[in-house]
């Protein structure tokens, strides 16, 4: 019987891996079919609930959150009972666990030949990208505040530089999971820069594992949503308001609600870095990406396509206050229609009146020329000549 194989897709955050996770979930039974399963679905832990159970993370005010106690195990269990020849597993966070934790997965499947696939991209394009993120998850540091933080290694214990580097620094993350998986079997995938075809990333995943790119027909219901430039200040400048609601409330009413009305309502403004964090961006990337080559870890694509260019859009400090207004009326607008739109899906039916037949057939009558009324006003708020007549008609009525 062929070697089984378990695929850990560990992230980095912030490189394609919400639009990966969500085509997997829609093509499932596909991937089911070439002998690929990917745990989840009815019945069945979610991923992202199994990987925090395993790392111990609970959502901040949540408590004992009995959707994440146990996950883990029960992925495990679900794993080990099926006889697919290939299971792959993708979760960002996997990028943070510790050695400790890293030896706990890996021996979790040893019936199975464990890869780990690790996707990288430039550092100008995730910095920018990890403040938007960092910024939907409460932060409220201005992008000068994010950038010298992460540039300075005086300030890589404390936050944000310390969440920053815990996601992103690659040669350390690559070196804990090295610890008990071989460097052949970690595979280094680049994400292609701006202006390549859609779908290579995917391409190179499904290449890894073993999968047709081909079959994977079924759209991702749902991408992580950008707000851009404007929609990042409007959130930042919220956030410091929102302060007593705990982390479900606040993925509620942010997450699920506000940021999608924003890509909804509010114009896109893409981000651009000052010229000074795009030469750090360059800098850092090319230590980074030396020590990947000099540990020999597979690669797929290209590392030179880590090399950071200079991001087009505007610069942060160059949100004016005019643009923040309209983005927050038209926010508050979608939250208003919102709103009531739930509302009056979940409200109780109407009592209705105990009326007899006449008196129905009284009120449809006056009802009919109310709306007749309502009409004709309506018209003489757009057409002159419905104006003069309902004029005139008013004044005949006042004499």
């Amino acid at each position: 019987m062929a070697e089984r194989r378990c695929f850990l897709h560990i992230g980095l955050h912030k490189t394609g891996t919400t639009y990966v996770q969500q085509l997997m979930r829609a093509n499932r039974a596909t991937l089911r079919a070439q002998g690929v399963l990917y745990p989840g679905g009815k019945d069945s832990p979610s991923q992202v609930f199994a990987v925090w159970d395993l790392l111990g993370r609970r959502p901040r005010g949540s408590g004992n959150d009995g959707r994440i106690t146990g996950a883990w195990q029960t992925l495990v269990d679900g794993v080990r009972a099926g006889q697919d020849s290939t299971v792959l597993i993708s979760d960002e966070h996997l990028s943070l666990a510790s050695a400790r934790q890293v030896r706990s997965a890996v021996a979790a499947f040893p019936e199975h030949e464990v890869h780990v696939l690790v996707t990288v991209r430039d550092l100008a394009r995730t910095v920018g990208s990890a403040w938007q993120e960092e910024i939907k998850n409460r932060g409220a540091w201005s992008w000068a505040d994010f950038a010298a933080a992460v540039q300075d290694p005086q300030r890589a214990g404390a936050n944000p530089a310390r969440g920053f580097w815990a996601r992103q620094d690659l040669p350390a993350i690559l070196a804990t999971w090295a610890q008990h998986v071989p460097v052949q079997r970690i595979h280094v995938l680049t994400v292609p820069p701006p202006g390549s075809p859609p779908g290579v990333l995917v391409e190179r995943l499904a290449d890894v594992v073993g999968v047709d790119p081909a079959t994977l027909t079924e759209e991702a219901p749902w991408a992580n949503e950008t707000v851009g430039l404007v929609g990042t200040e409007l959130i930042r400048r919220l956030n410091p308001l929102l302060q007593r609601l705990n982390q479900r409330q606040f993925d509620k009413v942010m997450k699920l609600t506000m940021v999608r009305l924003m890509a909804e309502h509010v114009p896109l403004v893409r981000l651009g870095l000052p010229a000074a964090d795009v030469e750090w961006a360059q800098a850092a990337g090319a230590r980074m990406v030396a020590d990947v080559r000099a540990a020999g870890y597979p690669v797929v694509g290209d590392l030179a396509e880590l090399d950071s260019a200079s991001t087009s859009g505007r610069l942060p400090d160059e949100v004016t206050d005019g643009e923040l207004l309209q983005a927050a009326l038209a926010t508050l607008g979608g939250l208003a229609e919102l709103y009531a739109t739930s509302w009056w899906a979940n409200r109780r039916p109407d009592s209705e009146v105990d009326a007899g037949p006449l008196a129905r057939g009284a009120s449809g009558v006056r009802a009919a020329g109310f709306r007749a009324k309502r009409a004709a006003a309506n018209a003489a708020d757009h057409n002159p000549v419905a104006a003069r007549a309902l004029g005139a008609y008013l004044r005949r009525r006042r004499r």
